[in-house]
Formats: C-alpha cells, sequence, structure tokens
C-alpha cells in the first residue's frame, strides 16, 4: 500500500472509527433544497455577540438562524443547545444527516443537508446561505477561514489546542457564545462535569493507572499509533482519572497522536491498561494475530479492551452529547481490566 499524505494520515486518525465509502466525497441532499434550520432567539439582549477564537474575533450580529456545521463534531453542541444546522459535515459512519444516535432526536425530524468529508466548495458553501458558520473542530486554516468569512461570520477553534484537540467543554461553551446560549452551555458543561467526575468516584479502580489508547496504522505492516494527551478520546480517559504513558504522550508531542511501527510494539507493555479503537472491526484481527500482541502485559493480564461501532464513534467525538451515552459503559469496562 503506498504511503498516505501527512494530512490524510491525521484526517483517517481524527475519524478513528470511519469506513470510506463512495458516499463520503459527495453530498447527500437529505432535505429540501433550501433546508430550513432552527435557531433559538438568544438571551435578552445577547445579541451581537464577539467571539474570540486563534484567528482574531468574529461578531455575530444576530440571533442566527440558517447555521452550518463545519467542523467534523460541531453539530452536537449545537444540537445541544437547540440548534438544528442547516448542514451538518460527514465526521464518521455515514449516518442520517451525518447525526449519530445519542444526537438524533435533537433534530426534532429536521434532515440537514450532509457536507461531504472532504469539505465544502466555497461555491456550494455560499449556496447554503448561513448566517453563521461553526468550524472548531474542521481544523481550519487562516486561507479557509479568510475565505468562509466572505460568505458568513466563522467561529475558529479557540487558542491552546491542536487542530482537532479541542476539549468538550470548551467547544460547547465556544458554541453558546456564538449563538446567544452562554448560561445553557455553561450548564450544559457544570451537569456533564458532574456527571464525569461521579463516574470518577464509582470507579476508583481506575485512579493513577496508565492507558495507551491504539489505532491500528491504515498501512500495511503491523504499524500503529498511540493517542496523545491532546487527543479527545486521551482528555475523555484522564477525567477518569487514567494518565497517559509519559513517553508514548512524548512521541505525540504537540500532536494528538504518535505513530510506531511494529517493531515497537512492546512499548505498550509500559502501559497498565491497552484501549484498542480500531478505524473498521477487520483491523481487529491482523493486528491482533501480529507476533508480539498476545504477549504484552496488558494483554496476558485481560487489561486490554477493544472499542468499535457507535462506542468507538462516542469516544471520538468526546462531545457533550457523545459522553452521556457511554459513562454508564466504558468506565466500567476500563475499571474490570484495571482490576
Amino acid at each position: 500500500m503506498r504511503t498516505l499524505p501527512h494530512r490524510l494520515v491525521r484526517l483517517l486518525l481524527l475519524l478513528s472509527v470511519l469506513a470510506l465509502g463512495a458516499g463520503v466525497l459527495a453530498a447527500c441532499g437529505s432535505g429540501s433544497e433550501s433546508p430550513q434550520g432552527s435557531a433559538p432567539s438568544g438571551e435578552g439582549g445577547a445579541f451581537p455577540v464577539t467571539v474570540q477564537h486563534k484567528y482574531g474575533s468574529t461578531t455575530v450580529p444576530a440571533a442566527p438562524q440558517r447555521v452550518v456545521s463545519l467542523g467534523y463534531t460541531d453539530q452536537d453542541a449545537l444540537l445541544a443547545l437547540g440548534v438544528v444546522p442547516v448542514a451538518i459535515r460527514e465526521f464518521t459512519g455515514e449516518q442520517p444527516s451525518a447525526t449519530w444516535p445519542w444526537a438524533r432526536d435533537k433534530l426534532g425530524g429536521a434532515q440537514p443537508q450532509v457536507i461531504p468529508l472532504a469539505g465544502p466548495t466555497t461555491e456550494s458553501l455560499a449556496a447554503l446561505q448561513p448566517d453563521l458558520i461553526v468550524g472548531i473542530s474542521a481544523g481550519l486554516t487562516q486561507a479557509q477561514y479568510d475565505d468562509y468569512s466572505r460568505i458568513a461570520p466563522v467561529i475558529a477553534s479557540p487558542t491552546g489546542f491542536a487542530d482537532y484537540g479541542v476539549p468538550w467543554q470548551d467547544a460547547t461553551k465556544l458554541t453558546g457564545q456564538a449563538v446567544g446560549r452562554t448560561a445553557e452551555a455553561d450548564k450544559l458543561v457544570s451537569d456533564l462535569e458532574a456527571r464525569i467526575a461521579q463516574t470518577r468516584q464509582q470507579n476508583p479502580q481506575l485512579e493513577g493507572k496508565t492507558i495507551a489508547s491504539v489505532l491500528p496504522s491504515t498501512d500495511a505492516g503491523g504499524g500503529f499509533f498511540v493517542y496523545g494527551p491532546q487527543d479527545l478520546r486521551s482528555r475523555f480517559f484522564a477525567s477518569l482519572g487514567l494518565k497517559g504513558v509519559p513517553a508514548l504522550d512524548q512521541v505525540a508531542g504537540d500532536k494528538f497522536y504518535g505513530q510506531f511501527s511494529a517493531e515497537q510494539l512492546g512499548q505498550l507493555n509500559q502501559a497498565n491498561i491497552l484501549a484498542l479503537i480500531p478505524s473498521s472491526p477487520s483491523q481487529v484481527a491482523p493486528f491482533t494475530a501480529q507476533p508480539g500482541w498476545q504477549n504484552l502485559n496488558a494483554v496476558k493480564a485481560g487489561k486490554a479492551q477493544t472499542f468499535q461501532g457507535e462506542t468507538a464513534a462516542a469516544l471520538t467525538f468526546s462531545s457533550v452529547l457523545s459522553l452521556p451515552s457511554v459513562l454508564d459503559t466504558v468506565p466500567k469496562q476500563l475499571a474490570g481490566a484495571a482490576g
């Protein structure tokens, strides 16, 4: 298999539960030609609002009525705040309206258009007639931000985080500011943080244990990736009391993953727990059959867990809507592995 370009490798890592198909690169107009989104009227006197992000500031002059969810996971915070986008970007799983079950009821029966995984053209984005473009998890470049800002106000990711590594708390609050729902966003964050804290208390076996979250490489040869502290999955595990392995985190650096060859499989022995999160079920058998996997300390001790399907997608999103869907299952599985 040929070596993938670096940016595509990063995207495939982000889409850790993605199965690429023909429909991914084609917009799926599942609604009417001019879909109507819904948005809250905003808090009294909330608008105009000015939102700070890594490319400066964006002013939203009035309560937005046609919001485009341009980031890979931005729809969840919008939907949690009562905003139904007119279009949502495809991310993983090719779900109806690019919306997973944990968020689907928030659509209220609406069918937003689906923006292809590769992203919109400027023309197709303009055709949606947005009055707000939310690109917090879009990995926008300065050029893209400038281009899209000619169409409508654009919210990019905040400063201080790697692309695709904005914590769900910051993403929710930033979205709340942009749509005039600051108080609602704050409550969503505080409520979920309280649930996570309670879950942490209920699973004390996790406290201080080290974990390596592993994605098999899409290239042949048994290589793999380990998500670093900037990754959303790692952030969630940390909120449960788990820690990354310093040597593995050092390889990730300021990216959200570190890349390893098959010959480096033994480095996973530094982790108390292994979380295998493949991009498709077909990757599991070849990866775990390679020499050395069964001899890893965590595997021999029954401390390796595999997360697939909707669970893997929820961990990948790590959003204000997806995390509640796994709080009753994933921590218990990890606690059982921790012993």
